[in-house]
């Protein structure tokens, strides 16, 4: 029951990998429900990815040469953006892991080798390969007119933007 995970309401999509072709989509937990919005096809509608969006970060940078093999510092680190703002991202477990390699940095869903990734490649190229593989929810016009992002930054990786479960679900079919 939703209710036992906290949860009011869900979606689930189901794709056959090698053609795309929907096999189930159910788009919300009761469609009759009006208070969680049940007529919202919530397969369809922007969420926040989380975790499940930093493989799109690795692959963007095998795409410059890391390999699974590239090693990676899961240290402490700080970020600044064009306005000053400093971000400094955390692990889940709140530990830093010291030298690891990209395979395990993603095996292990650590926030900070993902975010020193995304730097790396940057917003506007994850967005570009975002949206050439499919998840056209990601665009940010500063990056469309050859300036800076805008919309987001590096805690993209960790799921800040928002992103259709069927989107995601055809990404991983790809």
């Amino acid at each position: 029951h939703l209710a036992n995970w906290g949860a009011s309401n869900t979606t689930l999509v189901a794709l056959q990998p090698n053609t795309g072709r929907i096999l189930a989509m159910v788009g919300s937990a009761d469609f009759y429900s009006e208070d969680i919005s049940g007529q919202v096809n919530m397969a369809l509608t922007g969420r926040q990815p989380g975790s499940s969006i930093k493989p799109l970060t690795y692959v963007t940078a095998f795409e410059r040469g890391w390999t699974p093999g590239t090693l990676i510092w899961d240290v402490e680190s700080v970020f600044t953006d064009e306005w000053g703002q400093i971000y400094t991202p955390k692990n889940f477990d709140d530990r830093f892991h010291g030298p690891t390699l990209v395979r395990g940095a993603l095996a292990n869903s650590y926030n900070i080798p993902a975010v020193k990734t995304l730097d790396y490649v940057g917003v506007c190229d994850f967005i570009r390969r975002a949206n050439e593989i499919g998840i056209h929810s990601l665009h940010d016009e500063g990056c469309v007119t050859g300036g800076k992002p805008s919309d987001y930054w590096l805690a993209l990786t960790l799921g800040g933007g928002e992103v259709s479960p069927l989107e995601m679900v055809s990404f991983y079919a790809t």
